[in-house]
This record gives structure tokens, C-alpha cells and sequence, in this order.
């Protein structure tokens, strides 16, 4: 496997290279929620990469401005949507944090996060840090929710089980649902994982849960930890292969978090191998809509509006996908927001290190969901759901529901006429 040097070592001379396709066009500008929130050049994909060039060739020093200029990057990626030159920004400022190492891991994450990351390694240490989070001094209001919400028993349940279609469904399909007790998002988003299992099943897929998953590991690639990043890319892999040796499976399915299956989707480079993983990954809804819908969608009287997940949308291109199955529900309306395709401020803990920041970017979308009399927002990510709660709770906002696509396709199936669907397992 490749170590976490020669990792290092590779992004540093791919991120220089990438840095001189950049033409300067400008055209990446609007779509950068920092530089909409700032309107300071060094806060926009081309001023950084001005930055990290200038870094990478040693005309600059790693001052205190340029880490927080870098640091202010959300790594949406939605500018490499944008870029005619087909600039892949994601990996400049990889680059940047290969090069800076602590520096800038130190510069951007609160004490709470780093000291997370260093000691979280197993569901025993999750589950005593979640049970004391709500009383320490100087964790967010938003972190402390995912605690109050924790349900490792209900998740506990699902995992190491195979769930299969009712009698008399025929079996369209194997997949591996990516969930894992080592991960605080689904010990708190378990009525989530309960949805995608009944989805799926009903839609003729045998679910097959392994209980060895572990981290996906973006949060230590984002971080500057290669090395745990590699490890667990290379564990992760190993898991699914040893089921796909035992029961043969056609996908693997990671349940609305776009930054977890944009992290999937990356193993590959990260790994220098090609074992055609990218074709296995997949959201719940993007499967179904290659699939087709299977049993009767059910009326859901509901305004709702659509928040993209920027890794889902700008990585994983599968957030057509999700627009297209929801647009099948009876009884929505739907009304779109004019900045869904622009990052609403949650990655990478965003909100924690650049609360400020966060909230300019965040604010307009609030507004204007609420000129949209929208009923409720729906969301395809753990942390931006985590920070739309926050904010609606910040401004005393209470009667805007936020949910996922899988929730709100799972409300519409119970909806329908589908006798066993409630029964296929009750949360």
C-alpha cells in the first residue's frame, strides 16, 4: 500500500501541476460560497490558487494570512463545475495541506475536533464521548444535538444482518449498506438508516449490513492525516471485498451523506489502484433511479424545497437523480431555491472553525426558503442537515421540517397501498 509520504509527495507535484491550468477567467467566482460571503478575492478558488502556487514554489511563506485564506475553503468543488479549462481545484488545495501538514490543521480546527480525531478509534470511546458532549464547556449547540439524538442500540440492531425482498418479490440486486457504529452521523441518523433499508428491500434488494465498516476517513483526509486516511480506504476496501467474494454484490450504497460517498469514490487515486470501485458506489436514489421505482408512491401533501449536497452534486453527479425520484411523489410541490447548486456552509466542520463565515453563507438561503412558504427542506447530508438544524434553531425558526430524500421517499411508500411495507422493519 501506499504510505502516507509518498501520498503526500504525489499531491504536492499533482496540486503545482494543476495550478497552471488556471487561466484566471474569473469564472469561478460566483459559484464560490466564500467569496459570495467575503467579496475578498483571497477567499475565491482563483485567488487561492495564486496562493497556493506561490506557496508551492517557495515566493511566499505559511503566514498567519494565507493559512486563513486556504482554511476559509469549504472544498465544495463546485467551482471545478464551473472552470472551462477544467481546472480540478480539489487538488490544489490537497496540495496545500500536504505541504503545510499541522500547520494548517492546527490554524483551522477547534480543540474539540482535533482532540476528537486523535482519540475517537472505536464505537466505546464514541458513545463516552456523546454521553458527557451536552455538559463540556465550548462544544457547538449543533455537535451536542448529534449527541441528545444518539441511538446506538436501534443501529446496533441492523448491523451484521441481511435483510431481504418479501416472499414473492422477485430479487433484482445484492448491495452493501455503508453505515458503521465508529461514525457519530449514524449513531444519531438511525431512523435514516431504518428508511433505507425498507426502501431498498421493497424496491427487491437484498441489504446486506456488515458491522466491520469503519470511517470512511474524508474527515482525516481533510485534516492532513494521510496516513489514517490510507488506512482506513484500504480497510473499507478490504470489507467489501470480502463480501463481494462471499455473496457477490452488485453495489455498495451509502445512505445520503455525499461527503461519505465522494470519500468511497476517491479510494481508488488515493490508493493508486483500479479495481473499477467507482461503478459499486452509489446514494440510495441514485440506484432507484437506475432501477426503477418498484410499489406505489403515496400522496405527501408537502411545499418543499431542495438543498444539493455539494459532494453528491459536484463528485458523486448523482443529485439529478435524487430531483428526478422525489418529482415522482404525488401531492408535492415543489419549489426550488435559486442557490441549491451553491454550498450552504457545512463541510468539513465548517461552522465550528468559521462560524462567522458560515452564516453569511448560510442566511440568504434562509431567507429565501421562507419567502418560499416551504414546509420543508430536503437534505441529502448528515453535516448539512447538522448545520440548516443549527441555524433554524439559532433564528427561532420551528416550523420548517428538514429531511432526507430517503425519508421523504419512505414516508411516500407508507403512504401508498403496500401492504407489509410498515412491517419490513419498524424503527
Amino acid at each position: 500500500m501506499i504510505s502516507g509520504g509518498e501520498l503526500r509527495k504525489r499531491l504536492i507535484e499533482e496540486g503545482l501541476n494543476e495550478t497552471y491550468k488556471c487561466v484566471h477567467c474569473g469564472f469561478c467566482l460566483p459559484t464560490c460560497p466564500t467569496y459570495r460571503a467575503t467579496w475578498d478575492e483571497t477567499d475565491s478558488p482563483r485567488g487561492r490558487i495564486y496562493l497556493v502556487k506561490a506557496l508551492l514554489t517557495g515566493r511566499i511563506q505559511p503566514t498567519e494570512s494565507l493559512l486563513e485564506h486556504l482554511d476559509r475553503c469549504v472544498i465544495c468543488r463546485r467551482c471545478e463545475t464551473a472552470c472551462p479549462s477544467g481546472v480540478m481545484y480539489s487538488k490544489i488545495i490537497e496540495a496545500a495541506y500536504a505541504y503545510l501538514g499541522d500547520k494548517l490543521t492546527n490554524y483551522g480546527y477547534p480543540w474539540h475536533v482535533r482532540t476528537g480525531f486523535k482519540l475517537i478509534e472505536s464505537p466505546t470511546i464514541i458513545k463516552l464521548a456523546l454521553s458527557v458532549s451536552s455538559s463540556l464547556p465550548g462544544i457547538p449547540e449543533h455537535m451536542k444535538g448529534f449527541a441528545r439524538s444518539r441511538d446506538e442500540e436501534k443501529l446496533d440492531y441492523v448491523l451484521g444482518r441481511v435483510f431481504k425482498p418479501p416472499v414473492g418479490k422477485p430479487t433484482r440486486g445484492r448491495v452493501l449498506l455503508f453505515v458503521t457504529n465508529s461514525c457519530v452521523a449514524w449513531q444519531s441518523h438511525t431512523h435514516l438508516v431504518y428508511a433505507t433499508i425498507r426502501v431498498l428491500v421493497w424496491n427487491g434488494f437484498e441489504v446486506i449490513v456488515p458491522r466491520e465498516f469503519k470511517c470512511c476517513g474524508a474527515p482525516y483526509m481533510h485534516m492532513g492525516n494521510f496516513n489514517k486516511a490510507l488506512e482506513l480506504a484500504k480497510y473499507n476496501i478490504d470489507v467489501l471485498n470480502k463480501y463481494a467474494n462471499e455473496y457477490g454484490i452488485d453495489y455498495l450504497v451509502v445512505p445520503d451523506s455525499g461527503g461519505c460517498q465522494a470519500q468511497w469514490l476517491e479510494y481508488e487515486k488515493l490508493l493508486g489502484i483500479n479495481i473499477g470501485l467507482r461503478q459499486k458506489i452509489v446514494n440510495t436514489l441514485q440506484l432507484l433511479d437506475k432501477a426503477g421505482l418498484v410499489g406505489e408512491l403515496g400522496p405527501v401533501k408537502m411545499r418543499i424545497s431542495i438543498q444539493h449536497s455539494c459532494h453528491l452534486m459536484n463528485v458523486a453527479k448523482a443529485h439529478d437523480s435524487v430531483t428526478k425520484i422525489i418529482s415522482k411523489i404525488p401531492g408535492l410541490e415543489i419549489k426550488g431555491l435559486e442557490t441549491a447548486d451553491i454550498c450552504c456552509g457545512a463541510g468539513m466542520m465548517y461552522p465550528d472553525r468559521h462560524p462567522d463565515i458560515a452564516d453569511r453563507i448560510i442566511r440568504p438561503k434562509v431567507d429565501e426558503l421562507i419567502k418560499l412558504k416551504s414546509d420543508a427542506l430536503i437534505l441529502e447530508s448528515v453535516t448539512c442537515k447538522a448545520h440548516w438544524a443549527n441555524t433554524l434553531r439559532k433564528y427561532n425558526i420551528n416550523n420548517i421540517k428538514l429531511m432526507y430524500p430517503t425519508e421523504l421517499l419512505d414516508l411516500s411508500y407508507m403512504a401508498g397501498t403496500n401492504p407489509g411495507y410498515r412491517d419490513l422493519i419498524k424503527y
